[in-house]
């Protein structure tokens, strides 16, 4: 570490004075490598010298010409680049208690008066060096810390944003499967409405022919206007789920798992997944809605894939609410005990590249323990004889 010490004074052979007294004394600290004594014959001299270097120490003799070293330090004082800067007075002129205070006043951080007592001087040196090697470390240590905080922050936003797009490919998944039954029932309601037109399934010609053929296509189109609004109203779910939260909301537990079940529930029944519900909790709480959806919704989708990998018979899921909890527990065989420890890291996966990112746990805990100021949690549960039946995540909320 290198200290740079300037010394002001119109006497030459008083700043070699001083540069001998320093460089020639043995600095006791093992983390100065160098001392750089820099020379100012003046105070404007001074002031442009450390618009350009980094100064560690001022050494001002107060009685210059021109500009005197109380005004010099008033100058330093004033510029926010070099108001820190500590600045010890050196004079032989003047040695009153008025004269001292005053110097504190304008900003001295100790005062000498010539001729210098050597050792007094230099162990107060050192004792400055020593602050300033440790300031030195501090600054670098908190510099360090600062680059490691905006590398992390740059690192979780893009974790974030990669997250979200793998939300997005499960999410259009999701409608597929929302979408299907509506789009089959409507597609067999038009095959059924021509069918019944080319095989002149109605008498046209009668009256009572015409009505019936009315009353008919009106019932079917009525169950495609049905159809559509429910197609509608699937879009503006998933809309409504990426839309970002402005504020939070005040709801309860069971809102927000009802919300979350009306994107997933028909992708969990088309795959015969029993959905049990207890909701044991009517605690108003105030949360980002979407966000803990989101939640739910990755541990619930984690649970269907654990569910098709594993080929598990009777796939169940069972949901609880209780005071300010959320229990999700399946039956898909629990998480190996030798990971379970690391499912939230960011990137960890047991799924295929193709089928996981390793990002939906990690963004989890992030928005429930961050966000939340919650906890989510993970164990596996066993059946009487010790064997284990599946994974039971806990999200708490905290307000």
């Amino acid at each position: 570490m290198i200290i740079n010490i300037l010394a002001v004074d119109d006497v030459e052979a008083n700043l070699f004075s001083l540069e001998s007294l320093i460089l020639d004394y043995k600095l006791y600290n093992k983390d100065i490598e160098k001392i750089n004594f820099i020379q100012a014959l003046s105070g404007e001299e001074a002031l442009k010298i450390v618009l350009n270097i980094n100064i560690d120490l001022i050494l001002l003799d107060v009685q210059m010409p021109g500009m005197d070293g109380f005004e010099t330090a008033k100058f330093l004082k004033l510029n926010p680049k070099t108001k820190d800067i500590p600045i010890v007075f050196l004079t032989a002129a003047f040695k009153s208690d008025e004269f001292v205070k005053y110097g504190f006043e304008v900003g001295a951080t100790d005062y000498f008066t010539k001729p210098i007592e050597k050792y007094q001087f230099l162990n107060k040196l050192n004792l400055y060096i020593s602050l300033f090697a440790k300031t030195k470390k501090l600054q670098k240590a908190f510099l360090s810390l600062e680059q490691e905080s905006k590398k992390s922050q740059e690192q979780e936003k893009l974790i974030i944003k990669q997250s979200r797009l793998a939300q997005m490919g499960e999410m259009i998944s999701m409608i597929a499967h929302q979408w299907r039954q509506p789009l089959g029932a409507i597609s067999s309601t038009t095959v059924n409405l021509r069918m019944k037109l080319e095989l002149d399934f109605f008498d046209f010609s009668t009256k009572d022919g015409i009505e019936e053929a009315k009353n008919y296509f009106k019932r079917r189109l009525t169950n495609v206007e049905e159809y559509v609004q429910n197609l509608t109203t699937t879009i503006d779910d998933f809309r409504n789920f990426y839309k970002p939260d402005k504020e939070s909301v005040i709801t309860t537990l069971e809102q927000v798992v009802k919300k979350a079940l009306k994107i997933m529930k028909n992708s969990l029944i088309v795959q015969n997944i029993e959905l049990i519900y207890h909701f044991n909790s009517k605690l108003i709480v105030k949360l980002y809605d979407n966000e803990v959806m989101q939640v739910i919704l990755n541990i619930l989708k984690n649970a269907q894939d654990n569910f098709i990998e594993t080929h598990t018979k009777n796939p169940k899921i069972i949901i609880t609410t209780k005071e300010n909890e959320i229990n999700i527990r399946d039956n898909g065989g629990g998480i190996p005990v030798d990971i379970i420890e690391n499912i939230y890291d960011p990137y960890f996966s047991t799924k295929d590249e193709k089928n996981g990112t390793g990002l939906g746990l990690y963004m989890s805990k992030i928005i429930i323990e961050k966000h939340h100021n919650g906890i989510l949690s993970v164990v596996n549960y066993e059946d009487e004889d010790g064997r284990i039946i599946g994974a039971c995540f806990t999200i708490k909320i905290n307000n």
